[in-house]
């Protein structure tokens, strides 16, 4: 296969860290975007910050449409929301690895409906992980600590399993991320394996890329992932702090550590706290740090990514990579 040649080239920052749920996130773990460009957030939080759990509404021009859902155990709410995917009808669907169950909000964020409980039989979970939408309009829910991937109709009603644990081809340790291609074969983060696996619609093994390590094209537990219309494949590098971009034939091609800029949320809030951008802008970036880990070395260094943890694409096939830790996402387009 040939190979098309490009470069990823930094476009822009989206985030901040909100408070009492106000603009921006909060540890997030998921992102989806809608056909309209709207994009919805999932943030984790901490339990000092529990108002800020939920799902977050922007778009890419710097837009906030405030938040659906909150912290809690009712119908409609989350605990550790993992995952986010859109139906054909646009429906939002969010994995909770708390409350093991799958909720839905339609295009207006009302909750539709919910389903799931904590098991390993047919239908139960142990760690909802990976939320991805078939062709046919079925849901695969990767499920992560059974070593597996359920698919389901979408609402709720169990159809079939893939998956076991181990290291062998088809098997999995802790899956996570969840993507296809234009084909329709399925690419799984296969987390703790260190690997991405490439399969059939109906789970059988195609290829695997990658292995253990920090050079190009190993993995330190992939997250999230997407896969372009050519092939290639978008890997959040969880572990190795950066995301990876293999060719169609799991060739390494290039690797981002993040470039980010203060966004505009961000610049509009020290704007209005004159004192805090001063003592915030008096010092002289640094970037050579005295530590060889890796974590340390992007907790430090402000534009790296810190836990980049999801990968998604638009319609223009730009990138966007979340960052848990720093409470925002990196838009990058292909040059």
């Amino acid at each position: 296969m040939t190979t098309t040649t490009f470069q990823l080239a930094y476009k822009d920052t989206i985030g901040f860290v909100a408070d009492q749920g106000g603009r921006g996130f909060h540890l997030p773990m998921a992102m989806v975007i809608r056909s309209d460009g709207r994009i919805f957030v999932a943030s984790r939080s901490h339990q000092q910050a529990l108002d800020i759990v939920g799902i977050q509404m922007v778009t890419a021009a710097h837009e906030f449409f405030g938040q659906i859902s909150a912290y809690g155990r009712a119908e409609g709410q989350m605990v550790w929301p993992t995952a986010l995917a859109l139906d054909g009808d646009e429906n939002l669907y969010l994995a909770d690895d708390f409350l093991q169950r799958i909720t839905i909000f339609d295009r207006d964020g009302q909750v539709k409906g919910s389903w799931g409980t904590k098991g390993s039989g047919d239908g139960e979970f142990d760690g909802v992980a990976g939320l991805l939408f078939d062709r046919e309009g079925h849901l695969l829910v990767v499920d992560h600590r059974n070593h597996r991937v359920q698919t389901f109709t979408k609402d709720g009603q169990f159809l079939g399993k893939w998956g076991t644990f181990g290291d062998g081809d088809g098997q999995f340790n802790l899956p996570w991320g969840i993507t296809q291609d234009k084909q329709d074969n399925l690419y799984i983060a296969d987390w703790r394996n260190d690997r991405i696996q490439k399969l059939t619609p109906d789970g059988q093994f195609i290829a695997k890329y990658g292995m253990s390590g920090h050079g190009d094209g190993q993995f330190n537990r992939p997250s999230g992932l997407a896969v372009d219309a050519d092939g290639n494949m978008y890997v959040a590098d969880w572990g190795n702090q950066r995301v990876q971009v293999l060719d169609a034939d799991g060739n390494f091609m290039q690797q981002l550590r993040g470039e980010a800029t203060l966004s505009a949320w961000a610049s509009e809030y020290l704007e209005a706290n004159a004192d805090e951008y001063e003592a915030r802008s008096t010092f002289v970036p640094e970037f050579e740090v005295d530590t060889d880990d890796i974590y340390e070395e992007s907790a430090r260094i402000e534009p790296y990514f810190w836990d980049p943890v999801d990968v998604v694409l638009d319609d223009q096939e730009r990138v966007y990579v979340l960052e848990t830790c720093r409470h925002r996402f990196q838009i990058y387009e292909k040059r």
